[in-house]
């Protein structure tokens, strides 16, 4: 008999003989740092089969911040969400479709409770593809030269503040979504990075912090997973950042309802408001599927689910809808004409759905 349960704080802290084998490339002292540290917060799925537990996945919760724009740059709105790691299946019960049953029912339950979509670090983009996982960051290549690390200091207790404090600052200037930063982020940060036999490094000034980096050395393989400098010190050469990039982020809407209230208006946008009618098709999360009013404005949006007899002005598919409200696709690509009736008095709907504040910067490093 095959099972899908909830697992209990102390049933997922239990299940760390199953992760270590199943995620054999991650050493003892990070596997051990992150039941320590995360397992504990994590919603925890685990399939059974005779009394087996044989595959398993972990939500861990995380706070997005999304920016509202507006005529002064715009505020940030603090969202819920869920990160999935440690999917997995023991390896002689895969190719059973263990991994699809466990996905579908995370994905349905985080439809139910309204997160506006979910992320993952993907081992392989083929397997999430299929749930319609897009991309929606690519990570840089950072560079410190030796000289600018022997300038660096490793974070001392008492300083996590201080540097959630410049991170946020950093990131509310150049991003549109991220995940929020505080002292205690910063503490686990510490203890994931010197799991990886790394640490996080502060660059200071008159004792001014005016940039970092975490280290890690992972398996004899040097990473700066991730660093910022101030504005006024970026040409110091403290930090090069390379052009090119590595996706390594993907995401999917798993509640349109919730995702699309998020959207606005651009600031310069000639209306305080604009409707557009939409069809979403959304072939694994059924409920997300039908035309939608949906009325944008630069201070809120509303979503309203119309009768099955309205056509829609336009279509779109809830990987490409992903896609688009990331700015990783045009209006263009993603909506294919319905040929429904013009339910705003805006114009042609492309121009009104190219008003739309979409979120192309991102920024989101986290790795587990």
């Amino acid at each position: 008999m095959e099972t899908i349960e909830i697992l209990t704080a102390k049933e997922a802290l239990a299940v760390k003989p199953l992760w270590s084998e199943i995620f054999f490339e991650d050493s003892k002292r990070f596997t051990d740092y992150y039941f320590a540290e995360k397992m504990a917060y994590n919603t925890g799925y685990g399939l059974q089969c005779d009394g087996v537990l044989c595959g398993m996945l972990f939500l861990t919760p995380y706070t997005g911040r999304i920016l509202s724009p507006d005529q002064n740059g715009g505020i940030f709105q603090d969202i819920p969400l869920r990160y999935i790691v440690g999917v997995g299946t023991k390896k002689e019960y895969r190719h059973r479709g263990y991994m699809d049953r466990l996905l579908r029912r995370a994905l349905s339950d985080l439809r139910k409770s309204g997160h506006p979509f979910t992320f993952l670090m993907p081992a392989d983009p083929a397997i999430y593809a299929p749930y319609q996982f897009r991309y929606i960051y690519e990570k840089p290549y950072f560079k410190i030269g030796e000289r600018e690390r022997r300038r660096a200091q490793a974070m001392k207790r008492g300083e996590e503040q201080a540097l959630a404090d410049f991170a946020e600052k950093w990131l509310e200037r150049r991003c549109q979504f991220f995940l929020r930063r505080d002292a205690s982020y910063y503490e686990r940060q510490k203890k994931e990075s010197r799991a990886q036999n790394g640490d996080v490094y502060l660059w200071k000034k008159k004792n001014e912090i005016i940039g970092f980096y975490l280290y890690a050395n992972e398996g004899e393989q040097e990473e700066i997973q991730e660093a910022m400098v101030a504005d006024a010190f970026a040409e110091a050469g403290l930090l090069q950042i390379s052009q090119q990039t590595r996706p390594v982020i993907m995401a999917r809407i798993v509640n349109v309802f919730s995702m699309l209230s998020l959207m606005r208006l651009q600031a310069q946008a000639p209306w305080e408001s604009m409707t557009v009618t939409v069809g979403v098709i959304d072939d694994l999360l059924t409920e997300n599927c039908g035309t939608f009013l949906w009325t944008v404005g630069k201070k809120e949006s509303t979503i309203a689910l119309l009768e099955k007899t309205v056509k829609p002005e336009v279509c779109a598919e809830i990987g490409d809808l992903t896609e688009f409200l990331f700015g990783r696709m045009s209006c263009g690509e993603c909506f294919a004409p319905s040929g429904g009736d013009h339910c705003g008095q805006h114009g042609d709907v492309y121009v009104r759905l190219s008003e739309i504040q979409v979120l192309p910067q991102v920024f989101v490093n986290e790795i587990v």
